[in-house]
């Protein structure tokens, strides 16, 4: 009687500490956005998804699949949790057809494990950006109209397409920096590779006046910027297509906050951060949170026998 009981305390006891496992992946807070980013070079085929630590260097690197479909050209990226959603620009510079999600395990990445069609089918998607729980497509590439679609990361568009205009009234057609900032307003770069950044109303699509800055190394202003994000405390550019640098929101470069990428030729970036966008039969965490609440009664009950 007593060893019984001293066993069904011991299943208590190991299910307690499971269930006390599962409670605290469940609620774990995600490693500080500002450290980590990755960057989809433009290569045609075979063209690298880099991650790097913006203060002490390179992490790793893969082909994604979608790099591999011949001509393609690499564009937007954007890192959610532990999935990476990007596009590539078929045929060298044709449309884009599919947004594509590969695992992100630290930046070694692995194959694709699902694709959704482009939001604006027959356009080039060039940069994507996360917030609210939505995922973000900037499109038109190559010749505009530039837009703006937000989905549900799934492939369902949410809200109306947004088309985006400078402030004389004029369409944009080539930007292809893109992320949208605290405020909600969004940060977008004049040109293709154009080192000046702009906020843009998220509802209107129009430019706000006074708002513009420009990327900045520890050298200066940066010849070329083709990619942005931001954690909430600081933004981090691409910058000559060849590394990232972290700056304030004034547009200021933070002393240290610079790391080379392996080559040239780098188009958007991301930094890795949490985000409520999962792929189906992805557990997130309110699950493992219900998982380790029921283990915790099952520990419970097993101490009451």
């Amino acid at each position: 009687m007593i060893q019984g009981t001293r066993g069904s305390w011991k299943t208590g006891g190991l299910a307690f500490a499971l269930a006390l496992s599962l409670l605290q992946i469940g609620t774990a807070p995600m490693a500080e956005a500002e450290e980590l980013g990755i960057a989809n070079q433009s290569a045609f085929g075979n063209g690298l998804i880099d991650t790097v630590s913006l203060f002490s260097g390179q992490v790793n690197s893969f082909v994604p699949d979608g790099a591999k479909i011949g001509s393609a050209n690499g564009r937007g990226v954007e890192v959610l949790g532990n999935f990476v959603y990007y596009t590539e620009l078929t045929n060298g510079f044709g449309p884009t057809d599919f947004i594509r999600v590969a695992p992100f395990n630290n930046g070694a990445g692995g194959p694709d494990i699902k694709t959704f069609p482009n939001p604006v089918p027959g356009t080039g998607v060039v940069a994507l950006a996360a917030a609210n729980g939505l995922l973000y497509a900037m499109t038109g590439y190559p010749n505009g109209p530039l837009v703006v679609q937000a989905t549900d990361g799934n492939g369902n568009n949410v809200g109306p397409l947004v088309t985006l205009h400078n402030l004389a009234g004029g369409i944009l057609t080539d930007s292809d920096g893109f992320t949208v900032l605290p405020n909600g307003n969004w940060l977008i770069n004049s040109g293709d590779a154009d080192n000046s950044y702009s906020q843009f109303n998220p509802l209107t699509g129009a430019q706000i006046a006074g708002t513009t800055i420009q990327a900045h190394n520890a050298a200066g202003v940066c010849g070329q910027s083709t990619g942005v994000d931001n954690d909430g405390t600081m933004l981090v550019f691409d910058c000559n297509l060849n590394s990232l640098v972290g700056n304030t929101f004034a547009g200021a470069f933070i002393p240290g906050a610079s790391v080379s990428l392996l080559g040239g030729g780098y188009e958007d970036i991301s930094l890795v951060q949490a985000g409520p966008i999962n792929p189906p039969g992805v557990p997130e965490p309110a699950s493992l949170l219900l998982v380790g609440l029921g283990m915790i009664a099952l520990a419970a009950w097993r101490r009451a026998i």
